[in-house]
């Protein structure tokens, strides 16, 4: 037996008998180191904007808008994330640059946010969130410290974003925001 034969059987075994949280972290921990996520592009982009929810916008009008999102992302090869609290959205666009900016032109005109301010927009090496069409998650900012086994200092980089600091939207930031919407 050659060694990456008896490597990948113990690997196999070890991760027959992990557990589910495990192997998410597992999986964040090898999206986020292995090389670039995606094929180098030229023209990639992320976009990060921050607004505030709408009073009339509930909960329903988010999944409405994260299953519309999933749908339409994927025929545009578009990736990202909907973060929301009661009172705010955070959003990352990953994709190609002209679609990525009609796209939130679009979103800038929906009337179930206002005040929406463009955050980061530069050009990427990878994705970040390569698989997701759109992942969303609600958060509720006051417990947020007791649902995350985050360091303090993400836990920082993490409110930093939501407050709209345009500082954390690079690579660290992004990973941050990963990792929490996988292990919280």
């Amino acid at each position: 037996m050659t060694t990456d034969q008896s490597l990948k059987e113990r690997l196999v075994k070890k991760l027959d008998s992990a557990d589910e949280r495990l192997l998410r972290i597992l999986d964040v921990v090898i999206q986020e180191y292995s090389s670039d996520f995606s094929q180098p592009n030229e023209n990639l982009y992320r976009l990060v904007y921050t607004s505030a929810r709408s009073s009339r916008c509930t909960d329903k009008d988010i999944e409405e808008i994260l299953e519309i999102s999933r749908k339409n992302n994927s025929k545009l090869g578009i990736t990202g994330i909907l973060i929301h609290t009661k009172d705010r959205f955070l959003q990352v666009l990953e994709g190609d640059k002209d679609k990525v900016m009609a796209l939130y032109e679009k979103i800038d005109k929906d009337d179930r946010h206002g005040g929406s301010s463009m955050r980061y927009c530069e050009p990427v090496k990878g994705r970040h969130f390569i698989d997701w069409d759109m992942a969303g998650k609600k958060v509720d900012e006051d417990k947020i410290q007791f649902k995350t086994n985050l360091s303090e200092q993400k836990k920082r980089l993490y409110r930093s974003m939501m407050d709209g600091d345009l500082s954390s939207y690079k690579d660290e930031g992004m990973r941050v925001l990963k990792t929490f919407l996988l292990v919280s």
